[in-house]
């Protein structure tokens, strides 16, 4: 599968820059390689010891045993990650093969392993001289997408204390970067290899956030203070400004917000020119909000991205859809008053609503024009040949009442996304130049 998307940049034609590239395809239902994994029966003693010598030439030229042993020191336990998916647990394997099938072909599959990270375990076990960069880099960005589990707003304090563990990871072919949105976001903050470089994203997650609230300094999710403190915490910090900055603020308030406002205001009528306009009003209250963010020498690596197509289907909506997180931060009213508010308006049809999604999308590249950011297009990539969402990135099991696409259909488009950022950007060379970053013991 080859994914194409467009980076548009400031004060050049760019309706010509695509980007191609083939990436691992998205994980499918397992295919296990029997002659890795030796019979097991169900009374195998199940225990997190790991014959060591099933591994003798895997991490040439460190001797397996004291790799495992770094390996475990991370945080990883070959039974969690054997136990945490339904396919494995049933295969009654000890730690020694669910260590095999992590490696390979675990990692291939893009399958985490559930871990509390030891920062220091993970930063020792980059600097390893394996003889296999590209298994040590699938490794690592397995590992280091831990960096910042059960971490929430406010980001800052985390981002500081993490950073001599990043600077050191960087010295060993990890490319991080930053990316702050609502949920949608989620699909930037990736795993990811290109030969021994590797993906780290240090994700500022504003979940159910609003593009228009970020400016709100009454707003009840208090996401646009929190993402400026966050940010000015970055700036103090040595190669910070060498790194990607993406943000996607947008569909909450043109897919949620504009139809809650419209049940809260009693008008039923479906309203084009007003749909259009909230949108207007969204997108200057969001620009005018990242204008006060970032300095003007820092926007060449801000990238602005557009929403996605909407997946929602019209049955979704004539149901009453309702999302709570959302419904929770932009009302006053339950979710089963919502939902029944919902499902007295005049919803936009599908083609409408992308329509709507697209106009958005064309003010933001605009914006991003005159203001000298960086547009970035993942909204084409998506559609279909009638213009519509391609059904490909439709979450198949949901038929039609899942607001997100899905992310393992869309990775190789949204990785290739994240590497051409990144190879916009350059190296971040004060991020590895210098003495090495001294950890803490």
């Amino acid at each position: 599968m080859r994914c194409a998307f467009r980076l548009h940049e400031p004060g050049r034609d760019n309706r010509s820059a695509e980007h191609t590239q083939r990436l691992p395809p998205c994980r499918g239902p397992p295919k296990l390689r029997d002659w890795r994994y030796p019979p097991c029966t169900p009374e195998s003693e199940m225990s997190d010891t790991i014959d060591a010598s099933a591994f003798a030439s895997e991490f040439t030229p460190v001797q397996a045993a004291d790799f495992i042993a770094l390996l475990q020191q991370t945080g990883f336990s070959a039974e969690a990650y054997r136990d945490a998916y339904g396919d494995l647990a049933s295969m009654n394997w000890d730690a020694t093969q669910a260590l095999a099938h992590f490696l390979h072909p675990g990692l291939d599959e893009r399958r985490r392993a559930p871990l509390t990270l030891d920062r220091t375990a993970l930063v020792t076990l980059a600097r390893l001289p394996l003889r296999d960069a590209s298994f040590k880099a699938k490794l690592l960005t397995s590992l280091g997408s831990h960096m910042f589990d059960n971490v929430e707003h406010p980001y800052g304090m985390a981002i500081v204390e993490r950073w001599p563990d990043i600077r050191a990871l960087a010295r060993e072919a990890a490319r991080p970067y930053f990316v702050a949105g609502d949920s949608h976001s989620n699909q930037y903050a990736l795993t990811g290899t290109r030969d021994d470089s590797w993906l780290l994203p240090i994700h500022l997650l504003c979940a159910g956030g609003s593009a228009a609230g970020l400016g709100n300094p009454r707003s009840r999710s208090g996401y646009g203070s929190l993402l400026r403190q966050a940010v000015r915490f970055i700036e103090n910090l040595p190669g910070a400004n060498e790194l990607p900055f993406l943000l996607q603020f947008g569909q909450v308030d043109i897919e949620f917000v504009y139809h809650y406002r419209r049940v809260r205001d009693a008008k039923r009528a479906l309203d084009l020119d007003d749909y259009r306009a909230f949108c207007d009003t969204v997108l200057d209250r969001y620009i005018a909000y990242v204008t006060s963010l970032f300095a003007a020498a820092d926007r060449l690596r801000v990238f602005l991205v557009s929403v996605f197509p909407p997946a929602l289907s019209d049955a979704a909506w004539q149901q009453g859809y309702v999302n709570a997180d959302i419904a929770e931060r932009e009302t006053t009213s339950s979710v089963g008053e919502l939902s029944a508010g919902i499902r007295e308006l005049e919803i936009a049809d599908l083609r409408q609503r992308t329509w709507i999604h697209a106009h958005y999308n064309d003010r933001l590249r605009t914006a991003c024009r005159r203001h000298g950011w960086r547009f970035v297009d993942i909204f084409t990539p998506f559609l279909g040949t009638d213009g519509l969402v391609d059904p490909r990135y439709v979450v198949p099991e949901t038929n039609g009442a899942e607001h997100h696409i899905d992310p393992c259909a869309t990775y190789d488009v949204t990785a290739g996304l994240i590497w051409t950022c990144i190879d916009a950007i350059g190296q971040a060379k004060n991020l590895t130049t210098g003495p090495a970053p001294q950890l803490p013991r």
